[in-house]
């Protein structure tokens, strides 16, 4: 367990501060279009120190924007203008466009974005499957912790509120799609046990012991990032809201973000 523990960077420095992980789908002359490779190296290549805010996801036809480092509630609206100012120069040199929907249209091209990791989990994905994960984009939002013993205090009270935080930032649309991507893309069946397969809630853990004990059981113990629950301890020292639709509206994200915290904030 202890190796496992390790996994999991936990940094008092950044304890209840924010982070937030965005996703689109990129478009040339309004249609969506497998052209991320080209945007994010034109963009990293630019960023002045800060190609870490940009990367890729599973389809080549979305982008994913994030912070260069934690912040706190009041600067995140700073943060998203200083990305939105490098990505609009792109915009301009590239002629591209970019949409935030949550469910992308069926007939989006299915090109997976040429990373060694995706291509080994689409190989023999069903087609459903891969169509699901390359229509959903969300947004995450990370909430800094300052131990391993508070990040499991704070994600048992989080995911009490799981339904009430779907009903305030998800689509149906996109959390059935979703569900059908994570399924399809879970190293191990063992991870949608029953309750996992009708509602998706994450379970609560009594202590890390029996956190690492699912990882073993579901898969997950070398590599948190193959844990896909809507409400997770993540491997960056944090609790992950992933259940938030994509959106342009960063006033909507910061409400989002202000809501969460304060639910971790009353459990730390």
């Amino acid at each position: 367990m202890k190796k496992f523990q390790a996994l999991f960077k936990f940094d008092p420095r950044f304890a209840m501060m924010v982070g937030v992980e965005r996703e689109c789908h990129l478009t040339v002359g309004g249609t969506i279009a497998p052209i991320a490779p080209q945007v994010i190296e034109f963009i990293k290549q630019r960023a002045n120190g800060r190609g870490s805010c940009y990367g890729n996801e599973l389809s080549a036809c979305q982008f994913e924007e994030k912070f260069d480092e934690p912040c706190d509630l009041g600067r995140i609206e700073a943060k998203f203008a200083e990305n939105e100012r490098e990505i609009q120069a792109a915009e301009r040199a590239l002629g591209f466009g970019r949409v935030f929907v949550p469910a992308a249209p069926l007939d989006m091209p299915l090109n997976i974005y040429p990373d060694e990791r995706y291509l080994r989990i689409t190989r023999d994905m069903p087609m459903e499957v891969v169509r699901a994960a390359c229509r959903v984009a969300g947004v995450h939002v990370h909430i800094g912790m300052p131990d391993h013993d508070s990040a499991l205090r704070v994600y048992n009270e989080a995911v009490r509120h799981f339904d009430e935080l779907c009903e305030l930032g998800s689509t149906e649309e996109r959390l059935r799609e979703y569900r059908r991507a994570a399924k399809g893309m879970s190293t191990r069946m063992e991870l949608f046990r029953d309750h996992l397969m009708t509602s998706f809630v994450p379970p609560s853990y009594p202590g890390w012991a029996e956190f690492h004990a699912r990882a073993v059981k579901d898969g997950f113990a070398d590599d948190p990032r193959r844990l896909w629950d809507f409400i997770r301890i993540s491997k960056h020292g944090t609790i992950e809201f992933r259940m938030f639709d994509t959106t342009r509206d960063v006033s909507l994200i910061v409400s989002w973000a202000r809501f969460v915290h304060e639910i971790c904030a009353r459990a730390v």
